[in-house]
């Protein structure tokens, strides 16, 4: 089975770009409280943000990570390429779910 360089290179850069989306929600999200985090502590035994804080935060991050992938995914739907496709809607979900998790959901076990 032969592996083309193409599909390599869209694998190689969907990772890559998932390492920057990680980075990028890790730094979009920091509490202005995280300082007072000691070795053992969660997000919980800090001050909470403001939610409109919050959203403002992931919307910034929404707006500079899922917009080249979504257009991305429009430009592959509209030459009809699957293969590329999965790989942005595959992204996109990817990135909104660890955006949500990251920004709200740690929050709502509190």
């Amino acid at each position: 089975m032969r592996i083309d360089k193409e599909k390599v290179i869209d694998i190689v850069s969907i990772v890559g770009y998932f390492a920057f989306a990680y980075l990028a929600i890790e730094f979009f999200s920091i509490n202005k409280y995280d300082w007072m985090l000691e070795p053992g502590d969660s997000v919980c035994s800090i001050p909470h943000q403001s939610f409109s804080n919050r959203t403002l935060q992931a919307g910034i991050a929404a707006l500079f990570l899922i917009t080249p992938l979504l257009i991305a995914l429009l430009r592959n739907l509209y030459i009809r390429d699957r293969y590329k496709t999965g790989y942005y809607a595959t992204g996109i979900l990817g990135v909104t779910l660890y955006g949500g998790w990251v920004f709200f959901g740690r929050l709502v076990v509190c």
